[in-house]
């Protein structure tokens, strides 16, 4: 199939991109710069230099491909709205396939909410997303409601997505290693629902080649881990003995704003659908299994 990736230097863009290449699809990945470039030509893929900001020049590469997979996302006070833009600007000339065209967006676990204990699988409602991407719902829905417009469009939520020398994960052991223990918001008691990059590039190349029209799934590898035992694995794999420090809620709002409520997020959510209709299965299940693993990822900068 020809695929185009948007976000293909991204932590989990990129990923998707090598994941892609290997299963055999020939890959057209957008990249911001020049030098991110290597990043996506390494696994065999094309890249191609633009910006989601700016839909208009890459519009006509749409029409020549079979697959448009967003990964992408603007880190910026109007992400959302430049996400609604871009997504809006490439349903357009993916309709005109009559079906033939794919569409899968990236979402998140976080559009759950706090699931307080609870499990959340697909159908779980969307009403208490969490404030900063509550926005997120509408495009979801626009994607698939596309599926009545001549695309087949899916939907992925990812977990916390770990491995390698980027993402949330990474950033506790990094913090770890100049604090000599790792910091949690919070006393730790909350879950956090996580997935393994690499299993997550599988559900995208899964999603691609087969998934049905108009289906949300989530991305997650099924364990139900607290954030106070992935903060103790972390910090042994550190070297830190297990050490963990605390910074209650309203003190790290202080410092890091809305995120800090996201990373005190109490989720348990699962993937029934990705394992029942595509037969994902993930092959990282114990985050607290292969810290040590995981840190040494950490450290090569994979």
């Amino acid at each position: 199939m020809r695929i185009f990736v948007t976000g293909g230097s991204g932590y989990i863009g990129n990923a998707v991109v090598a994941a892609l290449c290997r299963a055999g699809h020939a890959v057209t990945a957008l990249v911001r710069t020049p030098e991110k470039a290597r990043l996506v030509e390494r696994f065999g893929a094309k890249s191609v230099e633009g910006d989601i900001k700016k839909p208009g020049p890459l519009i006509p590469l749409m029409a020549e491909v079979d697959a448009v997979i967003h990964t992408a996302f603007e880190m910026s006070a109007d992400g959302g709205k430049i996400d609604q833009q871009w997504v809006s600007a490439v349903l357009e000339p993916l309709s005109q396939s009559k079906g033939r065209s794919r569409f899968i967006y990236t979402s998140g676990v976080w559009v759950l909410g706090d699931t307080g204990g609870r499990i959340a699988d697909e159908t779980a409602s969307t009403e208490k997303a969490l404030p900063m991407v509550a926005w997120r719902p509408a495009v979801e829905q626009m994607v698939l409601e596309a599926a009545g417009r001549g695309v087949t469009p899916c939907v992925i939520r990812p977990g916390l997505v770990y491995g390698g020398s980027a993402g949330i994960l990474a950033m506790l052991m990094g913090s770890a290693e100049k604090e000599k223990a790792v910091r949690i918001v919070g006393e730790g008691r909350n879950h956090w629902t996580l997935v393994h990059r690499d299993d997550l590039a599988d559900l995208y190349v899964r999603c691609v080649e087969r998934a049905p029209a108009g289906q949300v799934f989530n991305a997650t590898d099924g364990s139900r881990l607290t954030l106070r035992a992935i903060a103790e694995a972390l910090s042994t794999a550190v070297g830190c003995y297990g050490k963990v420090l605390t910074t209650p809620l309203e003190e790290a709002r202080k410092q890091m704003g809305p995120f800090a409520d996201a990373l005190a997020l109490d989720q348990i959510v699962i993937s029934p659908l990705a394992q029942q209709l595509l037969g994902w299965e993930p092959r990282h299940r114990s985050l607290v299994g292969e810290a040590d693993a995981l840190y040494r990822a950490f450290k090569a900068g994979g």
